[in-house]
């Protein structure tokens, strides 16, 4: 793991990305707020966006890669509302409907192969290797009389560590709202036996089941919501 300035140099390419993300919030936004306040978010939201660049860590690992900048990205809308005054709440509640949108397009067989011997062989092995960063992460497949087919542990993650050194800390609670939207797209249900703190948290996955949302985001989801995920 590198924890600072290796995204110096990519600098330009990340901008972009973020342009392109933040359009979509101006759309929402809009909606929700009207055109000239959803203008000032976006224009904030860069100028944050590209203050945190330098400090962005990397992780080799592919996938812990799109998981830190896209924190990254959230981190700067959540400084560019609060700015505006606009609360945290808030801003993950935008989020709720971009994720809803993006992730309703994964075929709900994903989920089989994630679950599957194959998906385990390379979850196990993505594990293995951002464990060697720093990043600890159990992959524990279940057993017959488990409820879970898959569990993911970690300790010391990346995501709340980052969260950390940029004093995000209270913004911690919600940052695993997506992963419920992801696995009901992939007919997966996802409970979370403890709330992601310290740098522990705990994942169970099950194929067909039903997810069980913690009371931390009882506060972003809306009932409509809450009934998509958990049915």
């Amino acid at each position: 793991m590198i924890e600072k300035g290796y995204y110096l140099n990519k600098k330009q390419k990340l901008i972009k990305q973020f342009k392109k993300t933040s359009q979509r919030y101006n759309d929402i936004l809009s909606e929700q707020y009207g055109a000239q306040f959803a203008q000032q978010i976006i224009d904030d939201s860069r100028t944050y966006f590209d203050e945190l660049i330098p400090n962005i860590p990397f992780y080799d690992a592919a996938s812990y890669q799109g998981i830190i900048l896209l924190n990254a990205q959230v981190i700067a809308i959540i400084r560019a509302m609060e700015k505006n005054g606009k609360t945290v709440e808030d801003t993950v509640r935008v989020q709720v409907e971009l994720f809803k949108e993006d992730y309703g397009k994964i075929p709900s067989c994903v989920g089989r192969v994630f679950t599957s011997k194959v998906g385990g062989f390379f979850l196990n092995r993505l594990a293995q290797q951002v464990t060697k960063e720093g990043w600890y992460t159990d992959y524990i497949k279940g057993e017959t009389n488990d409820d879970f087919d898959v569990s993911i542990v970690t300790k010391n993650c990346g995501v709340i560590r980052y969260l950390e050194s940029e004093n995000m800390q209270y913004y911690a609670k919600y940052c695993n709202f997506s992963d419920f939207i992801m696995f009901r797209e992939m007919n997966i249900g996802l409970t979370q036996p403890m709330e992601p703190k310290n740098g522990n948290c705990v994942f169970c996955m099950k194929y067909k089941g039903k997810s069980k949302i913690p009371n931390s985001l009882e506060i972003i989801y809306t009932k409509e919501i809450k009934e998509y995920l958990t049915h």
